[in-house]
């Protein structure tokens, strides 16, 4: 599926919102008479699958969920900082603005295959399918599903959303103003049902097809857009109806197994490498990206690194360039304040951070021999080998351009840490960047990291179940507290007795933290102001990362979503920026 993704053939048949209102735009263009238009193209079954696999291309590309969406997901969020280019927008600075290219491209790309999924809804009964009419249903879901998807992340983040519900025919389509947040959420819905309707069960895709999507993953986006919906309403919007019954519906057919088995996986860090992707129990929707370990290559932009550059932009701190995340203290010390059942440290932490774990309130796991299990970065190496101490300093600090920062950890979820490496001439690891004229394809280089994005799990379906459940959803088949202990159970974590909401936002940290949740959990839970003043009274570095005077603070009714891009604000007269941009 990963190199499926990577067609030449990319049918670019509707760009982003922004485009010139102009009257007599479409009429004026010339046609080349010698270039097939779409109609002539969109003819036969293996056309259709190639426009439904751009519709992955789309979404995965750097530029929409790649390095740009994916990190400022994250960054968005209390967890992590970072000066990277895409990182900047979620550190809230002068960086965060209207015409910042991380915000504006997955704006784009994301009305990109809204539009390109129309176009495969209403010409593929077109297309002669006869004798594999099952197949035609599966891309004619996932064209629904993608559609569904794309009007989710647009709504979720910048608020003001002009849905494509027709492939745009003329100038005025581009133009339209934005719908009410209920209309789009019902579109959403509407699609995702249509979604759910076409797209096979788990288990149809197979071979180098496993990664598409299925009934499960069009179920869980369902179920998460009726929770966000109930939240993000009830705090900001007009319409306070809620929907967390239709939201447990939704989870528990997933969790009874109406469209396949779904389970944890045995080793929470199955999840978070490139061994088990496409091929885990647990992972319901994953976002797919490239990684060529096994040529060394690295070739952005080029065919072998498909739409733009596959990568997911990430890298741990002082390595390549050294501007990478940084994670904040507040969510080590969470981390290191849970304890499993035999004494040691909650293993989860192992697969997402990258830290010292020599320190004393680090308690290791033992191997059969008794021997302590030492956390390794990239080629095996540790922490000491990584930032070895100096007589100045130690950790993240032995960094030039962190030494006024001295962080506890850094971001280790969506590294391919199976990577070649590359160390200096005594051995020791090289974490300042690749040599000159090097084209090796490294752990070091921040788009070289392919690991896919598992965006929804089933770990997650278990904890926004109970969610759903305690927040006034009627109960399906597990209480909350078995939903929870579930999740808790893979990781040795002792039973709770009875779960509240406190213990699931708790339980979300420790089990999705940088997998880009954070922020909309807060968001939906009306917390983000308080959350983020707290932290910027309490923590002096919180949002430091290398540069103590970009972070301007969160404002409340501004940072809760991005600015809409000035290139859509100057183009169509009905769109007004948000508020504070």
């Amino acid at each position: 599926m990963k190199n499926m993704t990577r067609l030449a053939a990319i049918l670019l048949i509707g760009g982003g919102m922004a485009m010139s209102s102009c009257d007599g735009i479409f009429e004026d263009l010339a046609i080349n008479p010698n270039q097939p238009s779409m109609d002539a193209y969109f003819t036969t079954p293996e056309a259709v699958n190639d426009a439904v696999m751009t519709l992955y291309g789309y979404i995965s590309t750097q530029r929409c969920l790649g390095a740009s969406g994916s990190k400022t997901q994250i960054i968005r969020g209390d967890e992590a900082s970072s000066n990277s280019d895409y990182g900047k927008p979620g550190m809230y600075g002068s960086d965060l603005n209207a015409s910042y290219y991380t915000i504006e491209q997955p704006f784009t790309l994301m009305y990109t295959t809204a539009s390109q999924a129309s176009y495969v809804i209403e010409t593929i009964g077109n297309v002669d399918f006869t004798g594999e009419e099952e197949l035609r249903d599966a891309y004619l879901g996932e064209a629904y599903f993608w559609r569904a998807f794309a009007h989710y992340y647009l709504l979720i983040n910048f608020r003001q959303v002009c849905p494509i519900r027709q492939m745009p025919r003329n100038s005025a389509d581009y133009v339209r103003a934005p719908e009410a947040p209920e209309a789009v959420w019902d579109f959403i819905q509407e699609d995702l049902a249509n979604a759910k309707t076409y797209l096979p069960n788990k288990g149809y895709w197979t071979g180098d097809q496993a990664g598409r999507v299925t009934r499960g993953a069009a179920a869980a986006l369902s179920g998460l857009c009726y929770l966000y919906r109930s939240g993000i309403e009830t705090h900001y919007g007009t319409d306070k109806t809620t929907f967390y019954n239709e939201a447990v519906q939704e989870f528990d057919e997933i969790i009874k197994g109406t469209y396949g088995t779904y389970d944890l996986a045995d080793d929470y860090s199955d999840n978070f490498d490139i061994a088990h992707e496409n091929n885990n129990d647990e992972s319901i929707l994953e976002i797919q990206f490239l990684g060529d370990v096994e040529n060394n290559t690295f070739n952005p932009g080029t065919a072998t690194s498909g739409l733009a550059f596959d990568s997911r932009g990430l890298m741990f701190p002082g390595a390549g360039v050294g501007y990478e995340g940084v994670v904040h203290d507040w969510l080590y010390e969470e981390f290191v304040n849970s304890i499993d059942k035999d004494g040691c440290t909650d293993i989860r932490m192992f697969s997402t951070l990258m830290f010292d774990d020599q320190k004393e309130e680090i308690h290791l796991h033992q191997d059969a021999n008794g021997d302590p299990i030492r956390l390794e970065g990239p080629g095996g190496w540790h922490w000491e080998d990584m930032y070895p101490p100096t007589d100045e300093a130690e950790g993240f600090a032995t960094v030039a351009n962190q030494l006024a920062h001295p962080f506890k950890a850094g971001i280790k979820k969506g590294l391919d840490l199976s990577m070649p490496t590359l160390t200096n001439g005594d051995g020791s690891p090289r974490m300042t960047g690749v040599g000159a004229g090097t084209q090796e394809y490294v752990y070091n280089q921040p788009r070289a990291h392919g690991v896919n994005w598992r965006y929804l799990r089933f770990a997650d379906v278990l904890l926004m179940y109970a969610e759903a459940v305690l927040s006034g959803g009627q109960q399906g088949s597990l209480t909350p507290t078995q939903a929870v202990n579930r999740v808790r159970g893979r990781a040795n974590m002792p039973d709770l007795d009875n779960v509240t909401m406190d213990d699931v936002k708790h339980e979300r940290i420790l089990e999705l933290s940088l997998e880009g949740h954070r922020f909309y959990d807060l968001l939906r839970w009306g917390e983000l102001a308080t959350r983020f003043q707290t932290l910027t009274r309490e923590d002096p570095n919180f949002k430091k990362f290398i540069s103590a005077t970009d972070y301007e603070g969160f404002t409340t009714n501004k940072h809760e979503w991005l600015p809409i891009p000035i290139n859509e604000i100057n183009s169509n007269p009905n769109i007004k920026q948000n508020p504070g941009y």
